[in-house]
């Protein structure tokens, strides 16, 4: 795996893109996130778009990766979404469901989109566009 720093972008977001496979041989045994040696320290803090064009295979590690990835941007306040998966790591991604958790755009348009909404804390709901709340008369069925 090798991860490149492609742009800054006025808006804050940070362009990164992977080639290559990304496997268990690519992290460092002490633990350190990879994106620690591009970004720095506060990499989590950042709003960073992955293109994953050029990563054709990706293992379990590689999953774990992500998932605990992401789980540190939202910790910090920052935000990962990954983008132009090609179609054979999409779909393991899919299988296994790590978009749940992971989120995942077809293109960098979308991935912007992501990245620059707002983020609704887990625990909460999102704002409701009406106040009211209809409720039925009591009624007796069958008579």
């Amino acid at each position: 795996m090798n991860i490149t720093l492609v742009s800054i972008e006025k808006e804050g977001l940070v362009k990164l893109a992977s080639s290559g496979n990304i496997t268990a041989s690519n992290f460092d045994p002490s633990g350190r996130n990879p994106l620690e040696r591009i970004l720095g320290q506060n990499w989590s803090t950042f709003r960073v778009l992955l293109d994953m064009n050029q990563t054709h295979y990706i293992d379990s590690s590689a999953i774990g990766w992500l998932i605990a990835t992401t789980k540190a941007f939202r910790t910090a306040g920052g935000r990962l979404v990954i983008h132009d998966v090609p179609v054979n790591v999409r779909q393991m991604l899919d299988l296994l469901k790590v978009g749940k958790v992971v989120p995942i755009a077809s293109n960098v348009i979308a991935a912007r989109e992501l990245a620059l909404a707002e983020v609704i804390p887990v625990g909460t709901t999102a704002p409701s566009t009406s106040s009211t709340v209809a409720t039925l008369p009591n009624t007796e069925a069958g008579k």
